[in-house]
């Protein structure tokens, strides 16, 4: 309800000038005229401060699970005693020290989220063929 075009809610003082002036005579079409609100978002407005007595939104509900690592500082200290190791190694230091199991693309998802990032340098990976030799592929 009473979403703008952008995605982003309207202003507590706004929403508030626009029931105003249609409680005080102003015909929808006016307002939506005046204030730039389209005519079904001052009905919600309206039924909302019917439903509530507020034209604030109702506030949002976080959906999903929450995060399975809620202690971000003792998280970001594991990741630091563990920060030369693989996701599969940090997923099974965190079980042996914490108990709980996590799967390694949550591990990647919370060191994001704590802004580490996992590269591969370019020294660390390995040619298979030798700069010398022929390459086998080639005919």
């Amino acid at each position: 309800m009473g979403i703008s075009r952008k995605g982003v809610s309207y202003s507590e003082d706004l929403r508030l000038r626009v029931v105003d002036a249609v409680d005080n005579g102003m015909s929808k079409m006016k307002a939506h005229q005046t204030f730039q609100v389209s005519r079904s978002t001052i009905d919600d407005w309206l039924k909302l401060r019917a439903e509530t007595g507020s034209v604030l939104d109702k506030p949002r509900v976080r959906r999903g699970k929450a995060p399975a690592i809620s202690d971000w500082a003792a998280f970001e200290a594991f990741t630091t005693r563990h920060s030369g190791a693989t996701l599969a190694q940090i997923a099974t230091a965190w079980e042996s020290e914490t108990g709980q199991k996590l799967s390694q693309n949550t591990f990647s998802v919370m060191l994001r989220r704590i802004g580490w990032t996992r590269k591969k340098s370019a020294s660390s990976i390995e040619n298979d063929v030798k700069p010398n030799e022929p390459n086998s592929c080639s005919d």
